[in-house]
Parts: C-alpha cells; structure tokens; sequence
C-alpha cells in the first residue's frame, strides 16, 4: 500500500474548532443573563456559534479514523490493536479530565457547605450512583441516559460510538479479505460504512427521530468518504483503479445529496442560543468536506506557512484544551465580573478567559495527553511545528 502523505491542515483545523468552543463557553453565561441583546455583536455572534466547532472534530474524526481503519486492513493489524490504540488516544487524558471535574466539584460541595464561598456558577453535578459512575467512566452516558459529569463529554460519546461501528466493519473486511482477497474486504469496508450513513440519513429524512448515535453519524461519515475520495490510490483495488474511483464518486455523491435532502426537509433542534439546528449542521459539514478537498493538493505549501504554526500548536492541544476548559472558565467569569468587567466591558473578561483556557489546556496535554500519544504521533506534531 502506497503511504499516504499526511493532512497537516486537519491539526490546524482542530486548533480553530477548539479555540472556537472555548469562545461559545466564555459568552454563554454571560448572554444568557439577561444580556441577550449583546449576541449581535460581531464578537458575540461569532463566539456564540462556537458549537460548529464540534463538527470540525466531527468531520476529521471520521476521516483520520476511516483513515486508520484502511490502514488497519492493509497492514493486517488485529481489531482488538486497533480498538487499544482509539482507547489509549481518547480514555487516559478524558480520565484525568474527569477527575480532575470530580475533585473540583467535591472542594467546591465542601466549601459551600461550611460557608466559606459563595454558591457559584459552575457546571456538573455530581450524582452518586453505580449507573451515574459507569457511565461516566466509559463515556456512555447517552446509552444508559445518564448525565455528563462535565458539559463537552457529550461529544465524546458519538465518538467512542463511531470508533466501535468503523470497528464492526473493520471486522467484517478483514474476515471478507482472508476469503475472498483485499480489493473484496476494501469494497466491504468501504460500502459498509456508505450503507450505514445513506441507512441512517434515510431515516431521519422519513421519520425525523433522532436516535443517538445515528442522529450524527452521517457527520462523521462524510470525513470518512472524504477519505476515501482524496486518498485512494490505484493499487488499492488492483486492476480497477478506474472503475473504483467511479465507483468511490459515486458513493459520495449519494452522500452529498442525501445529506442536503436532509438539512432541506427536516430542522432538528437549533431551539436555544449558541446550538444550531440540524440543517445548518449538516450543511456546514459538507461546506468543509468541500473546503479540504479544494486544498488537499496545496496542504504541503500551506503547511509551512507561517501562520499556520500558532494553528498548528492549538491543534497539537485540541483534545486538551476541549476537555479542561470547561473546568477553569467559571472561575474567571466570576472573577472577572466581580472586578467590574461586566456589561459593555466584559469583552475583557471573554479574551481573559479564553488565553487562560488554552494556557490550561497546553499545560495539561503536557503532563497528560502527550504520553498518551504514540511515538511517531509526536514525532510527526515536532516536525511540523519546527517547520
């Protein structure tokens, strides 16, 4: 199999959509205050809709996963390796994160109750239950309909979610390409995870119920043909290459129009300040699949560009930097207003929040995310950040 050069645009991309979570979560308190009229404001009303910075993750999600589940094939690395390096990537740093969510609200419980501070404004709630505790600690608090320790681990389980599914059909073609060789078990894979999304935007087209994980898959599905379109090479179904590529265009163009007949026909949700609905979701998950295949061909050249490498080093944290700030930025929103940085001054308070989010957010890929990286990983986030 032909290596596949990397998509060094994607880390920078990642840097952008987290960056631009902290922004909708260092305003949202403050503009749901009573100070609504402020969300047209061009700083606000681009923070605000901070959320579609989820489905950046979303859409590059699915194209590195679909991208190490090609390899997998390929490579013949077991289902149970390729499930040890997803857990090992996502579950050690959401651990600490969770802990660290946990030891706060226990200090916080503490100290309220001898009255030393004042109730404050932070999230989670802790709930001492086994089914609460199981939940979180395995990221399924959709399936068991528990709550989220901490707000942004809702994400996080459509992700853990559609690494299992890739890893179904990665079971499947590895068995399908033993038989029947590895141009049967590509065509498995391949359509099997097409089928899965044209399935799941087909119902919710007809019946307009979102059921978890289906709700989103097709966000995550449209990385993953994203993939497929720009990175398959002629050797990967020999003596078809023509035929494949056809066939690989034609998959994505069911994709496409099944995903506009979707944000067309049905809104789902997209009710309350700073959470889009699902049209204009969807619609934004293909305008960046269009964007990246646009720039594929230039990603080399824009990769070293200059500033690409402040991208690149929020990119490198992103993981981090999403998991922790929902931990510190209650704290500075309380410090912030009641040093007067309310009203029209809160901008302040917005930038101060959100240097000191992604301080936090470096410092702990640092000491914890980085050691959960494999070594080429970081290997590879050196050499780009050097240049």
């Amino acid at each position: 199999m032909q290596r596949i050069p990397p998509f060094r645009t994607l880390d920078a991309l990642r840097g952008f959509a987290a960056v631009w979570v902290v922004m909708v979560h260092s305003c949202d308190r403050f503009l749901g205050a009573n100070n609504l009229a402020l969300v047209h404001q061009p700083l606000y009303a681009f923070a605000i809709r901070g959320q579609l910075g989820v489905i950046f993750f979303f859409i590059i999600s699915g194209y590195c996963i679909t991208a190490a589940a090609h390899s997998a094939l390929y490579s013949g690395k077991s289902l149970n390796r390729y499930a040890l390096e997803r857990g090992r990537r996502i579950f050690p740093p959401y651990w600490i994160a969770l802990l660290l969510g946990v030891l706060i609200q226990v200090l916080l419980s503490f100290a309220e109750s001898h009255h030393w501070i004042a109730k404050i404004n932070h999230p989670g709630t802790l709930v001492w239950t086994p089914r609460y505790w199981v939940a979180n600690l395995t990221l399924t608090q959709s399936e068991l309909h528990s709550d989220y320790e901490n707000v942004v681990f809702w994400s996080l389980c459509y992700e853990v979610t559609f690494y299992a599914i890739v890893g179904l059909w990665l079971w499947v073609s590895q068995r399908v390409a033993r038989s029947r060789g590895m141009a049967s078990g590509q065509l498995t894979l391949i359509l099997g995870l097409a089928g899965t999304t044209y399935a799941t935007l087909l119902v919710l087209i007809i019946f307009a119920i979102p059921v978890f994980p289906f709700d989103l898959w097709h966000q995550f599905a449209l990385g993953g043909i994203l993939f497929y379109v720009l990175e398959a090479r002629d050797e990967t179904v020999a003596g078809y290459s023509r035929r494949f590529r056809l066939m690989l265009n034609g998959v994505a163009g069911v994709a496409i129009v099944l995903s506009v007949a979707f944000a067309v026909l049905r809104q789902l949700g997209g009710s309350d300040i700073g959470h889009p609905s699902s049209s204009v979701r969807t619609l934004v998950a293909l305008l960046l699949c269009l964007f990246l295949a646009g720039i594929r061909r230039f990603d080399a050249r824009i990769a070293k560009s200059g500033w690409m490498r402040p991208l690149l080093w929020l990119g490198a944290a992103s993981y981090s930097l999403y998991l922790v700030h929902p931990l510190v930025l209650p704290f500075i929103d309380v410090t912030c207003r009641r040093a007067g940085l309310d009203g029209g001054r809160y901008w302040i308070a917005f930038w101060i929040q959100v240097v000191v989010a992604v301080g936090f957010g470096r410092l702990f890929y640092q000491l914890i995310e980085r050691h959960c990286i494999s070594s080429q990983q970081v290997k590879r986030l050196r050499e780009e950040h050097v240049g």
